[in-house]
């Protein structure tokens, strides 16, 4: 399996243009490689960087060392061409007609000496950590993601990612739960030609005399009105999400937490940026058995 996926990702990797930071002497392309190399086998930078953990002809260019890769991996630059390579490798996919936006929490101790992590609403509970914020499609398809520490508010990460993410060409819905119903929100799906539905947290309540957007007052009377009757639907189809982020936690991808080695914001956004990859690969090798 691991075989399988990895000869997909390279593929993609071979297919991002090879850029260097000035004066370097490795490029992206080759920095990246290390990360997703040990994010699939789950072990730590210093690992992938030995030759011999790799098959010959799993990578024949040269590898960079652990001081390299430490001082590379804070670049903000290698986030975008993971999402380059996530796309690439997302190609095979069909476009999806319905979007989903969720967050999904990784909790760390309390007692944890990470300077980035933060407290927030975890599974059910306080807890202190990072949030991985995505929007995908039916199909699996991931257009946009971040990371940020567990007290940024979900609803202001997805406009974020709403604004920044290429406009897909057949979906026109987005749904999300309770935590997204937010006007600036709703504004910045309609900017791009979009609507948000999501229900609001106490249903049924008085609007106020403050302004909102038309889409959220259409949504209300389609979640509200008329006993209700949309929302069960279109929470059958938000089930989607949840096994999006069940197969990024199995099935080979492994992103049950973080490892003890993954630590500050940069590094977390990149293994998890990695785990993204790595089950985008998942999904195409998954279509392809299946078809």
């Amino acid at each position: 399996m691991e075989r399988e996926l990895w000869k997909t990702i390279v593929a993609a990797l071979k297919r991002l243009p090879a850029t260097w930071p000035r004066n370097a002497e490795f490029s992206n392309r080759q920095v990246l490689a290390v990360v997703l190399w040990a994010a699939l086998h789950d072990r730590p930078i210093s690992w992938a960087c030995a030759r011999r953990h790799w098959p010959p002809q799993a990578w024949r260019r040269m590898l960079p060392h652990q001081s390299t890769m430490s001082r590379r991996m804070q670049s903000a630059s290698l986030c975008q061409e993971l999402l380059s390579v996530m796309q690439s490798v997302q190609a095979a996919l069909p476009d999806g007609r319905i979007l989903f936006t969720d967050g999904k929490a990784f909790e760390l101790s309390d007692h944890t000496s990470d300077p980035d992590a933060a407290n927030g609403r975890g599974a059910g509970h306080m807890a202190r950590g990072f949030r991985l914020h995505v929007v995908t499609d039916d199909q699996g398809r991931v257009l946009g993601w971040d990371v940020t520490p567990m007290n940024k508010a979900e609803m202001q990460v997805a406009r974020e990612i709403v604004q920044a993410m290429p406009k897909p060409p057949r979906a026109r819905l987005i749904v999300a739960d309770a935590g997204y119903d937010s006007n600036a929100l709703y504004d910045a799906v309609a900017s791009r030609g979009m609507r948000l539905i999501a229900p609001r947290r106490t249903p049924g309540r008085g609007l106020g005399w403050r302004q909102h957007h038309r889409h959220r007052l259409q949504a209300i009377a389609l979640v509200e009105q008329r006993g209700g009757w949309m929302w069960p639907m279109l929470r059958t189809k938000r089930w989607t999400i949840e096994r999006f982020f069940a197969g990024l936690v199995t099935s080979g991808v492994g992103a049950t937490g973080l490892p003890a080695w993954v630590r500050r914001l940069h590094r977390v956004k990149l293994w998890l940026g990695a785990k993204l990859v790595i089950n985008a690969a998942r999904i195409v090798r998954r279509n392809q058995l299946h078809a």
